[in-house]
């Protein structure tokens, strides 16, 4: 019998995902497994890329145990990732430093040095980014300024899906669905800028191949199938951000389809058939030629929710552990107590500076109306709210931007809160659509790898085949103007508090 299975890996902020799904997308088995992230200093976020090897292997191994299957017959692999990420590595591979990861803010000093020597209209134009520590390009110039010794030392600067499948197939690549995120690209012609890679001072020589998404890039090493539990020999594709791969997750393989994925942050992805040449937004590359995504990005928003659990949920954490539930489940129900606005509570999202469309380092997290009535479930409720408010607020300046849409698809693990989609769909005045199996962007990798395998003639096809619509949430025609009201005091808030904000930042206690 021929190869027909999938398995697709998501490198994620928190943890590595894994799925082995059929040729028509039913999932047979998945599996996470978490990993710590490092805050060595204010506004550092490191990880260790042998952390991701280790759980991929775990995970990956466990799925195909799970499925009972055999590893032969599996046809194809890809791996999708947090993005962007500073992965630098040796000739052999090995990591020459910690992963700086997407949520890394140390390079604003590498930022205002690039703004005084590089026109940032010519990264507009060329590339679609704007100059921020978020992107790849100043976490580089910070590697070479701060840590000279892991720079020289560095072989190919890799992004976290990259070094898993160097790790996978010996193969050193990068995807061009991370192109944009590197302020190196090209993205009309796909390739890396020597315009852009000069005028910043960085050696071309540690830039890898970018190569097409769904390009076969290696097959999975003797060495690798011992770790993973594969047969060896198995296609691997060159993978993409978990974006992308979250786009091809709900179907956005035509221009104006939108969908919004809330996990550790929130992501707004718009389809379109021309690269994004803005600053407020960026642009993010699609695995089918012609096609780009047009990417709105917060930093905490389920990272605040994970983040009150942690502080202030260790009633809900033990129960949950009697009741064998999610305590996200037991906060999710205290939310649903609370009226909508909160009780008066406003919350800005911003626990860890933010991405558009402020782009602020020092913009940090508020509950606003706090009074002595305040419930906890108002303060849950209020972190669910203030992530649709700023949802809306990089949806509005899409639309500004030529980028409208009518109607999102929800995923990732936010989408799993029936309350979290039905704010969204009241704060936006949208209807918000589930995919008929939410399973994140292991599954997105999957179909990709599915198409570059040759079980479909096109990603296209693989998407009509393995994805699936599930339920809608529509607006509630009587809370939208509600939240309107309350939307216009959430966009009130940053500009009264942004002077504040770096006033804070400069304080050294």
């Amino acid at each position: 019998m021929a190869a027909s299975l999938l398995v697709g890996v998501d490198v994620g902020t928190t943890g590595v995902k894994a799925l082995l799904c059929a040729r028509d997308g039913t999932v047979l088995a998945q599996s996470s497994q978490e990993y710590p992230t490092a805050f060595v200093q204010s506004g550092w976020a490191e990880q260790d890329p042998d952390a991701w090897w280790r759980a991929t292997c775990v995970v990956v191994r466990k799925v195909i145990m799970q499925a009972g299957v055999s590893p032969r017959a599996v046809a194809a692999l890809g791996v999708s990732c947090q993005a962007p990420t500073l992965v630098a590595v040796d000739a052999a591979g090995v990591p020459v430093y910690p992963a700086l990861i997407w949520m890394d803010r140390r390079s604003e000093r590498q930022c205002e040095s690039l703004r005084a020597t590089v026109d940032e209209a010519s990264i507009f134009r060329i590339n679609g980014g704007r100059i921020d520590p978020y992107f790849l390009a100043p976490k580089i110039l910070w590697l070479r300024d701060e840590a000279p010794d892991a720079y020289v030392r560095t072989h190919q600067i890799l992004q976290a899906n990259g070094y898993i499948v160097h790790k996978l197939t010996g193969a050193f690549c990068m995807d061009n669905s991370h192109g944009p995120l590197t302020l190196l690209f090209d993205s009309e012609r796909q390739t890396w800028s020597m315009e852009l890679i000069a005028a910043m001072g960085i050696d071309p020589a540690k830039l890898p191949p970018v190569v097409p998404c769904a390009q076969v890039v290696g097959a999975v090493t003797p060495v690798a199938a011992a770790a993973t539990g594969l047969a060896p020999d198995i296609p691997v594709i060159a993978g993409m951000a978990d974006g992308t791969a979250a786009s091809i997750e709900v179907g956005l393989v035509r221009a104006g389809a939108a969908a919004e994925m809330t996990g550790q942050s929130t992501v707004l992805l718009i389809c379109s058939d021309a690269p994004y040449r803005g600053n407020l937004l960026f642009p993010l590359g699609h695995p089918i030629e012609g096609l780009h995504l047009v990417v709105g990005a917060m930093v905490a928003t389920g990272g605040a929710l994970r983040w009150f659990r942690d502080q202030l949920g260790a009633s809900e954490v033990t129960r949950a552990e009697q009741l064998g539930v999610d305590p996200f489940d037991l906060l999710g129900e205290q939310a649903a107590q609370s009226p909508p606005g909160a009780n008066h509570v406003v919350f800005l999202p911003y626990m860890y500076g933010e991405r558009s469309p402020i782009w602020d380092s020092t913009a940090r997290g508020v509950f606003f109306g706090v009074s002595l009535a305040t419930t906890k479930g108002d303060l849950v409720r209020a972190i669910m709210e203030g992530a649709a408010y700023g949802l809306r607020h990089n949806v509005e300046t899409a639309a500004a931007d030529g980028f409208p849409i009518a109607g999102l698809a929800c995923v990732g693990g936010g989408a799993r809160s029936a309350l979290w989609n039905q704010i969204k769909a009241d704060v936006l005045d949208q209807a918000v659509t589930l995919p008929g199996a939410a399973n994140g962007a292991a599954m997105g990798d999957a179909i990709v790898a599915a198409a570059a395998s040759g079980l479909y003639p096109s990603i296209t096809a693989a998407v009509a085949a393995m994805v699936t619509a599930g339920p809608t949430f529509y607006p509630n025609l009587d809370r939208v103007p509600v939240y309107d009201s309350f939307y216009r005091i959430y966009r009130d808030l940053y500009p009264a508090l942004r002077p504040s904000f770096h006033a804070l930042a400069e304080v050294r206690a």
